[in-house]
């Protein structure tokens, strides 16, 4: 019997800081986008000044607008840079800070700057470094030229084609590395929405991402040590943002369920508040820790759905006396239990957050009734 296994979290920080990727087309309803992003409590945007699918001539208005929106709902903006891409808008990495008053608030830079040009940029704006290219030697040299390494930040890249993105052996390397030398990391997951283009095939930094399910994907970043986590496509689903939104909110996971039909009220009602797992978490099952105590006096008849795969919402009957009315979740094939009834069922998406439920986890489930 092979179960999910319960991640351990990063420990020095608690990812409540998500970002938004938002390029510069002339179509682009930044204002929008960004007054939506932040209701949901998004609070960082990641751009780039060299998109080649994009028109440079357009950069500069397009930016004073982006700037101003994210400005506006107090977002942070970061700006992917270059020396060639800065020349597009009339700048020069000398004059590079002058960016902070179209609401830039930190450039991530990468090759073509020198060592010197990152420091000296890094004394005016807070920079972002390329996550994979930074040694000991190249922090040591910022330092000796007056860097404050707290203006300084580690970004990972976003991979377009397939098979290009990370493994996460380097990926855990890295960060470890970057945490070592006080440095904050950010990476991205792909969208579910519209994808960007031009090859449509998800915006992730690890391969292993790159068709998974966005906020799963989050999750998992997260246990690989990075603060910061960015969507790098364009859009999102309605349904994905809103578990963004929770768990930002206030820590809550919103995990899609199909629920049996005829399932009596009291046991949906209460299977649709949150809920927690309990503190003592079980190897093989998430115990909603309210819902015996919330549903002892009902007497719950054994069924014949009795089955348990993954992801099975599992309901304990009268013959198991005195936990009747106990509710878990299937965190791996578990054999037919008479005493158990089968009332519904995660969905695959939202069983890819399992392995995140912590001890004392707040989760709660929502309807779906679309089959995923």
């Amino acid at each position: 019997m092979t179960c999910i296994l319960n991640l351990k979290y990063h420990e020095s920080t608690v990812i409540h800081m998500f970002g938004i990727s938002i390029y510069l087309s002339s179509d682009n309803d930044f204002e929008k986008t960004i007054q939506q992003a932040s209701d949901k409590g998004f609070s960082l945007i990641f751009s780039s000044l060299h998109i080649p699918e994009e028109n440079p001539a357009n950069y500069r208005h397009l930016l004073t607008r982006l700037g101003a929106a994210a400005n506006t709902h107090n977002m942070q903006l970061i700006l992917d840079i270059s020396a060639k891409s800065l020349a597009h808008i009339g700048l020069t990495i000398d004059t590079a800070d002058q960016l902070t008053a179209l609401g830039v608030t930190g450039l991530r830079v990468d090759y073509g700057l020198t060592t010197v040009e990152i420091a000296k940029l890094a004394k005016k704006i807070k920079v972002y470094l390329n996550a994979s290219t930074i040694d000991s030697a190249f922090l040591e040299t910022l330092i000796q030229a007056g860097v404050d390494i707290s203006q300084v930040e580690a970004f990972h890249n976003y991979y377009p084609k397939p098979h290009t993105g990370l493994d996460i052996p380097f990926f855990k390397q890295t960060n470890a590395f970057l945490h070592q030398h006080g440095l904050k990391i950010a990476a991205f997951v792909p969208g579910d929405g519209e994808k960007r283009q031009p090859l449509f095939e998800g915006l992730p930094t690890l391969e292993k991402h790159r068709y998974s399910h966005p906020f799963s994907a989050a999750l998992e970043l997260e246990t690989l040590g990075v603060d910061n986590i960015y969507i790098g496509d364009p859009a999102l689903q309605s349904q994905t943002t809103e578990q963004f939104a929770a768990f930002a909110k206030d820590n809550t996971l919103l995990l899609d369920c199909q629920l049996a039909p005829n399932l009596d009220p009291r046991i949906q009602k209460h299977l649709l508040k949150p809920d927690n797992n309990r503190m003592d978490p079980a190897r093989d099952l998430i115990r909603l820790e309210k819902s015996r105590p919330a549903l002892a006096k009902i007497d719950i008849s054994p069924t014949l759905s009795n089955t348990r795969p993954i992801g099975s919402i599992l309901i304990d009957n009268n013959l198991f006396g005195r936990y009747q009315g106990e509710i878990t979740i299937a965190l791996c094939d578990l054999p037919i239990e008479s005493k158990i009834n089968n009332i519904g069922r995660i969905t695959p998406d939202s069983i890819a957050i399992l392995p995140f439920i912590k001890p004392g986890q707040t989760f709660q489930l929502r309807p779906n009734n679309e089959s995923k």
